[in-house]
């Protein structure tokens, strides 16, 4: 999901007005807190890709399924491979 701007700046504004009513130095923990929830909040909601190329050093077979005939493993073998997930 697309990272959503408008939200964090709502909740960076609420965790000032929170802080206003705190009396000090009690403001500065609350603000320091609020601040870290709204970052938090905000990074969690991204959704991150990313593709990896590396090498496999068992390698590549090279064998052919039709008609069957074995084929030499030759290697280094290039793998690549995406993948897809959240920020915890």
């Amino acid at each position: 999901m697309a990272l959503n701007k408008a939200t964090l700046a709502i909740e960076i504004e609420n965790a000032f007005r929170t802080s206003q009513t705190d009396s000090f130095p009690a403001s500065r923990t609350t603000l320091a807190n609020g601040l870290a929830l709204a970052i938090y909040n905000y990074l969690i909601q991204a959704t991150v890709s990313t593709n990896v190329t590396g090498t496999a050093s068992g390698g590549v077979n090279t064998s052919i399924l039709s008609p069957p005939a074995p084929g030499p493993i030759t290697a280094p073998a290039t793998v690549v491979a995406t993948g897809l997930g959240t920020l915890l």
